[in-house]
């Protein structure tokens, strides 16, 4: 089974089961608003001087 194939498959099954799809939403804002943090604390964002 190719990359796009397995990729396919598993974009069926969150599609089809809500509560995955909440799992998956929920861990992709986690790691987003994580990101905007570090990206705040490595440009000095905020910080006073």
């Amino acid at each position: 089974m190719t990359d796009v194939e397995q990729l396919n498959k598993l974009a069926e099954q969150l599609l089809n089961d809500p509560i995955l799809l909440r799992q998956l939403s929920d861990r992709v804002y986690q790691l987003m608003a994580e990101e905007l943090r570090n990206q705040r604390d490595r440009s000095g964002y905020g910080r006073r001087i």
